[in-house]
Parts: C-alpha cells; sequence; structure tokens
C-alpha cells in the first residue's frame, strides 16, 4: 500500500485498469467503517471502543481523530450517510446485534443535537439533488422489499417499489438529474444467483434494466453514471471482494487485486475519488465451563494468527474447526492439531457424528456449497449432496441423517438426507433459511426464524409441533442434554448472554455469566460440561482511490 501511495500502480492487462492510485489514510481510533463527503473534503467514520460505538468527522488531508459527533453508546450505528450538500449526517442506530427495525438519525454535521426522524427502516437512505426527499427500504415478514419515499426528515413516507427478489433493493441511488433512481438487486436461481441494475422513474412508474444481468455478486454498488458503477465484488472460491468497474456494453474491468478484502465504498459526487474500506480479520478460539458447571475456567486454544470459523466439540473433548483452507482437528489446548483434507479448500460449518467417527461439512467449489463428509481422521472423502447451495448440516443422534438447508430457483427449503446415500434427500419445510437443530431423541428440530420466533417440528415429516417467542437475533441455537429445553446467544438486554427456553412453555431465561462482547459460534459439548466459542476482532483501514476511470 505504501508503494503505491508512493507512485505504484496497479498491473495492467488481464482485465486490471492501469494508473490506478490508493493512498492510504491514518484515523487515530479503532474504526468500524467510514464515507466520504460528496466534495471529498472530510471524512465521517464510526469509531469502536470498549463503551460501544461513536460518530465522528474529520478532513480528509487532516491528521488525527478529528471531532467526535456523537458520544460512544452501546449499539450500533449503520448506513452513515451524508446530505448532498454535506451539510447533514444520517445514520441509523440499532442497540443490538443484528439491526432490525433500526431509526434513522440526522446531525449536522459540524455537531449538534440528533434527531430522531423515523424507525424500521432496513437501509441508509440516499436522497434527491437538491436533498429535499429520500429513499429507504423496508424488509417485511412475507419476504418482500420494499422502496420507499419520504421528505428529507422522514415524513409523508410512501411506497414507489416492491420486489420479491432474493436480495431486494441491495443498493440505491437517486440520479444526478433527479429524474430516475437507480437500484441493484440479485435473484437466485438453480445455477447460482443473477444480478441486475433497474432505473425506476422517479415519478413512479415501472423499472427497466439499465445493464445486462450478470452472475457477479454486487455489494456495495455506487453508480458514476447511468450505465457506469464500481462495486465490491467476492471471489468465488477465496470469498476476499475486489473493488470493480462495471460499463454497460463493456468488459467489467478490476480496480484492486491481491489479499485486502474490502468491505464497503462510497464515491465523491464528481465520481473521481473513492473512499475504500477493507477488513482484516484476526481470531481465537476459546473454551468455558459451561453455566451451571462452577466457576468460570476460560482457555484460549493456542494457534497461529490467522482466520477460523465454527468451532465444535467432539465427543472424546477435541475440537474440530475451519480455517486456514482446511478443516482442523484440534486438541482442547491447541498444542496438537492436524489438517483433516489432504488439499486446501474452502471448508466450513463441521457437524461431528455422536459416535465421534465422521464430520459433514460445507465445502465451497467453483461456486457451488455441498455438504461432503470425512472420518474424524481425514479418510473416506466424499461428497453428500449435489445441490447448487447446500448448508448448514446437523447431524441425527443416530448418524443416518443430516438435514439441512439448500435453495433452489431462489426458494430457500429444509431437507434431510441419508448420510449412505441409500436413498433420495427429503424436502422438511418449504421455506428456512435457518440452522437446524436436532433432539437428543431423534424425533424433533428447532430452528430460530429472524422475525422473533422458534420453531419446532417433526424430523420425520417436517410437519409444525409447536411456535415460541424469541429474540429476532437468536442464534446457536441447541438442545439440551434432556431435550426439555432450548439454548440459544441473544444480544437484547446489551450482553452477548446465552438462554434456555423451555418447550414446554414458559418464557426463556438466562443462564450464566454474559460472554465477551466479540463472542461468537457458541458450542456446547456432548456432556454440556464446556462450551466453546470464537472472538473476532476485525481491523479495519481506509484508503483513497484515484485515476480510476
Amino acid at each position: 500500500m505504501a508503494l503505491i501511495a508512493a507512485g505504484g500502480v496497479w498491473p495492467s492487462g488481464g482485465g486490471f485498469l492501469s494508473d490506478v492510485r490508493l493512498t492510504p489514510l491514518i484515523v487515530a481510533n479503532s474504526l468500524a467503517y467510514a464515507v466520504i463527503s460528496p466534495d471529498g473534503q472530510r471524512v465521517a467514520y464510526v469509531a469502536n471502543n470498549s463503551e460501544g460505538q461513536s460518530l465522528w468527522i474529520r478532513q480528509t488531508a487532516g491528521v488525527g481523530a478529528g471531532m467526535r459527533l456523537v458520544e460512544a453508546i452501546p449499539g450500533h450505528f449503520w448506513g452513515v450517510t451524508y446530505s448532498p450538500t454535506g451539510e447533514y449526517l444520517y445514520y441509523v442506530f440499532e442497540d443490538q446485534s443484528h439491526p432490525v427495525g433500526g431509526a434513522l438519525f440526522r446531525i449536522a454535521a459540524q455537531g449538534g443535537a440528533t434527531r430522531k426522524l423515523m424507525v424500521r427502516i432496513a437501509a441508509s437512505p440516499s436522497f434527491s439533488p437538491d436533498g429535499g426527499r429520500l429513499i429507504f427500504k423496508r424488509l417485511e415478514s412475507n419476504d418482500r422489499g420494499y422502496l420507499l419515499m419520504a421528505t428529507a426528515l422522514g415524513t409523508e413516507p410512501r411506497i414507489i417499489a416492491t420486489s420479491g427478489a432474493s436480495y431486494p433493493f441491495r443498493n440505491y441511488q437517486w440520479a444526478a438529474d433527479g429524474k430516475s433512481i437507480y437500484y441493484a438487486e440479485g435473484t437466485k436461481n438453480s445455477s447460482g444467483s443473477v444480478w441486475s441494475i433497474f432505473e425506476l422513474p422517479a415519478t413512479e412508474g415501472p423499472a427497466k434494466l439499465a445493464m445486462a444481468p450478470q452472475a457477479k455478486h454486487l455489494r456495495s454498488v455506487n453508480w458514476l453514471n447511468r450505465s457506469e458503477i464500481v462495486a465490491l465484488i467476492p471471489d468465488d472460491d477465496s470469498g476476499i471482494s475486489q473493488i470493480w468497474r462495471l460499463r454497460a456494453g463493456s468488459p467489467a474491468r478490476r480496480l484492486t487485486n491481491g489479499i485486502t478484502d474490502y468491505a464497503l465504498i462510497s464515491v465523491t459526487a464528481d465520481a473521481r475519488t473513492i473512499l475504500a474500506n477493507s477488513s482484516e480479520t484476526q481470531d481465537s478460539i476459546w473454551t468455558a465451563s459451561a453455566p451451571g458447571m462452577g466457576r468460570r475456567q476460560t482457555v484460549r486454544i493456542s494457534l497461529p494468527a490467522g482466520s477460523y470459523n465454527d468451532p465444535v466439540w467432539t465427543p472424546d473433548g477435541r475440537i474440530v474447526y475451519a480455517g486456514q483452507s482446511n478443516l482442523w482437528l484440534a486438541t482442547a489446548d491447541g498444542l496438537e492439531r492436524k489438517q483433516l483434507i489432504p488439499e486446501r479448500v474452502i471448508a466450513t460449518e463441521p457437524a461431528v457424528s455422536a459416535d465421534g467417527r465422521s464430520i459433514v461439512f460445507v465445502l465451497r467449489r467453483q461456486g457451488s456449497l455441498n455438504l461432503w463428509r470425512t472420518g474424524i481422521d481425514g479418510s473416506g472423502l466424499r461428497q453428500v449432496t449435489t445441490g447448487r447451495f447446500d448448508w448448514h448440516p446437523a447431524l441425527s443422534p443416530d448418524g443416518k441423517w443430516v438435514a439441512y438447508v439448500s435453495n433452489a430457483e431462489g426458494q430457500w427449503t429444509l431437507w434431510k438426507a441419508p448420510l449412505d446415500g441409500a436413498g433420495p434427500p427429503v424436502k422438511l419445510v418449504d421455506s428456512c433459511s435457518a440452522s437446524p437443530a436436532i433432539s437428543p431423541d431423534g424425533k424433533l428440530l428447532a430452528y430460530a426464524r429472524d422475525i422473533g420466533e422458534i420453531q419446532v417440528r417433526s424430523f420425520d415429516d417436517g410437519s409444525l409441533a409447536r411456535e415460541m417467542t424469541a429474540p429476532a437475533d437468536a442464534s446457536d441455537l441447541q438442545w439440551s442434554r434432556d431435550g426439555k429445553a432450548l439454548t440459544f446467544v441473544s444480544h437484547a438486554d446489551r450482553s452477548e448472554q446465552l438462554w434456555s427456553q423451555p418447550i414446554g412453555g414458559g418464557p426463556p431465561a438466562r443462564i450464566g455469566d454474559p460472554l465477551p462482547s466479540d463472542a461468537l459460534q457458541v458450542g456446547w459439548s456432548r456432556d454440556a460440561s464446556r462450551i466453546v466459542y470464537l472472538r473476532r476482532e476485525i481491523r479495519v483501514d481506509v484508503a483513497l482511490i484515484t485515476n480510476f476511470r
């Protein structure tokens, strides 16, 4: 990055643009993300610290932290956006770990009192060129997306478009002439997903395609003009996102290359400068005594620096986890470990059988996700499912079945498949995208829905057994050993907390002490005496990108 900032350029040819210049910005705070002002003179950013998140602003060419606009508070600032003149900053604030029904606020870019404008907003707003109106998105429980228009103060909201796409209104932006609204959305199908750019009349009317549909997954889309965008596109195999420029009728060109993973981009009003946010992940895996097992004994597993995922216990007290392009089996202290797949693979979500002899996991290859099986020693590797997008495996206690979620033709469904391949998969639920958990007796399965509900169904035929209210961010759902309760993790009380929900009815109850605020992917040992979880530290850096047009 320093060499590029000093005058280096990205290599030309092979789909790359030459003469692109990248200049790092140094911010004296722990960044969550940053956006650039319309004139490019200022940067607004969200900072992390032990008290929560805070909102700041500083000169692009300045040094240091700049000026704090909003004090640190528990929760999450997302969708920070400048008004067209740069006079105001708008942001959505949510005090739970997974934003559901956030509230939109406005504050003067030079500081002052915050003003709450509206609630139930699902993404950052975009403004008309004169700043008098804004558009925003809402998502409803019927899986439809709604694009709404309102005044700059959030009053008089009205729906101007609806969509049943898999990823409705992923990004949207008002055209410079104020006559149109551009938006991107994706639709899943049997061969993957298709992403399209649409143009919608600002005075209402049917939308029309502005760019030909294509298979590249578009994120953080910014329009340079009607027929040209810059966006993040993740690599099919590694998942690392790079910055691309796409123009109607021309081949896509990549602006960046390498191992840097970009998370967010914003563009100045003259479409000449990009502020790029890149992220670097540093993970650690920890074990601790389970709630009710006396004083918590917390141990950090000894692992090399890197990115890890999905730690789970084996019945004999070892840990299987994903990371460093493989699956690994390690002792509980991490001092002894071995990789399980003979080649480098993108593997996630391992599930260990009750007898400890085999592992089912998700393998990404050539843009597809499928379930594969291997012995606990890495032997006998074979494919279990053949869909385009299969994930979230859960093994039955008898080791005969695996439940999983699949997507076909844009529809999320829950299935079970015989592990020995002695029959076809069986569909259990027509609409389900959440990770299932199978009861200890193998008769029931449960999953949490993001509308604030846990469903319990028959593992035999998928029929509904009962429904229970749960926090919208309930995750890491697992059954208790006796099958009488479900445990989950929620941030609903402003702390990462384990909860227990009785199957027979009644409210959930907190169990044990709060987990670290950055704890993820909590798993229980089979005897319920220990838990394992991931802690993730994300470092965000920002840089200016110029000379890309």
